[in-house]
């Protein structure tokens, strides 16, 4: 039977991946073939979500186990689902404040409080993978600990198997197809970039017409305005993020404590009552388990091929987002045609960004958090220093009082 482990599956949040699976048509038919592990520190969350977990899956055949050991969890595992979130909500509210502080936008992924976020996680998620690749080796894993692209790097380097799964790529062009009111699974399309950094620069009908031109063609309106000033500047597609780094972002103080006041309220109805569907989940919208985790595991055992768009390592250390066809252990490339335009200059940029950042994780020091700070385009350049001596002591402190690798709230 596939063993399918998630880590941190103590967070309530979790009972939106239950149910994905529940849903995923390429997936019932061979559910009675799983156990599925939840793994988490909370001893009471992570019972209540398998309890939830078995309640909605049972019908299938498959078997359910909670568990906060670790190791247990990872024994004989074939596919390990990665959302521990290391210092938990908590730690992320403390890293949006620190960018509020800043005047910087708070996102967990970028600026100064994604390079934060990673400095916080470098050391418990090198030793998450290096248990993996002890306890089980062979392991398919699905990376979703943001920043995606620098910890499915540290994993990478430690010899897993592992990639990031983001839904971003899919859900811009989902919402560009809603804009010429087209199904987007008739499209052929390109994605190229870094996580949260990139662009689709092809999309096309079955029948090979160039939509990025048709755009140019109508008259402009509301629903397709944003993508008509995308292609003309840049020859392609953004995702939302872009406006992060071109300046049309208003500032926001994250969401940290918002879904902190959330969780404990789902987690309190769970509890409650593990049968039923807590009803405030509706109040976070987490595409990325249907759109993204669910079709991907679905493809690895084998059920139905999935193109997906990850972050793999394709030459270097660099962990690039590819569009790629999954089925069972083979993971192809799905190669495109070139294209050219301006956009190519911010790929190099946030190339150049993402090196530095590596660098600066493998040497931390000052003046590389400054570094790589400096080439990020969201910190702003008189706040460098003080940002940089931030991260650093954050970096050094963790360094001296390394917490303990089990699980997530």
């Amino acid at each position: 039977m596939t063993r399918v482990c998630v880590l941190g599956g103590s967070s309530p949040f979790t009972v939106a991946l239950v149910d994905a699976i529940e849903g995923s048509k390429a997936l019932s038919h061979r559910l009675g073939e799983w156990v599925l592990v939840l793994q988490g520190r909370n001893v009471q969350n992570v019972d209540a979500v398998a309890h939830y977990a078995r309640h909605r899956l049972g019908a299938f055949g498959t078997s359910v186990i909670s568990t906060t050991d670790l190791d247990a969890a990872l024994a004989d595992a074939e596919i390990v689902v990665v959302q521990t979130r290391f210092g938990g909500l908590e730690a992320r509210a403390d890293d949006e404040l620190f960018a509020s502080e800043l005047g910087c936008i708070a996102d967990e992924t970028l600026g100064p409080c994604g390079l934060l976020s990673a400095f916080r996680q470098i050391r418990p998620v090198d030793d998450l993978a290096i248990r993996m690749k002890a306890i089980c080796p062979g392991a398919f894993v699905v990376n979703m600990i943001n920043p995606l692209s620098l910890t499915t790097a540290m994993m990478l380097r430690r010899g897993l198997a592992a990639v990031g799964i983001c839904e971003l790529p899919l859900a811009t062009l989902q919402a560009f197809a809603r804009a010429l009111r087209i199904d987007p699974t008739e499209l052929c399309w390109s994605y190229e970039g870094l996580n949260h950094r990139g662009f689709i620069p092809i999309a096309r009908t079955r029948d090979g017409e160039d939509l990025l031109q048709r755009v140019l063609r109508l008259a402009p309106d509301s629903a397709t305005q944003k993508y008509r000033d995308d292609i003309l500047r840049l020859g392609a597609i953004s995702t939302k993020y872009f406006a992060l780094f071109d300046g049309g972002a208003s500032h926001n103080k994250g969401r940290a404590v918002a879904l902190i006041s959330l969780r404990d309220a789902i987690a309190k109805d769970l509890i409650a009552d593990p049968t039923q569907c807590p009803a405030q989940i509706a109040k976070r919208d987490m595409p990325w388990y249907a759109q993204a985790v669910v079709p991907l595991v679905a493809a690895r055992v084998g059920a139905q091929g999935y193109d997906a768009t990850i972050n793999v390592a394709v030459d270097g250390p660099l962990v690039h987002e590819r569009r790629v066809r999954v089925l069972g252990d083979r993971i192809d490339i799905l190669e495109s045609e070139p294209a050219n335009g301006p956009f190519r200059d911010w790929l190099a940029a946030f190339e150049h960004h993402e090196r530095l950042s590596l660098a600066a994780l493998a040497d931390p020091t000052p003046y590389t958090i400054g570094a790589a700070l400096e080439a990020d385009r969201i910190t702003p350049s008189d706040k460098v220093q003080t940002a940089a001596a931030r991260i650093f002591r954050t970096w050094r402190d963790a360094a001296s009082n390394p917490p303990t690798v089990r699980g997530q709230q």
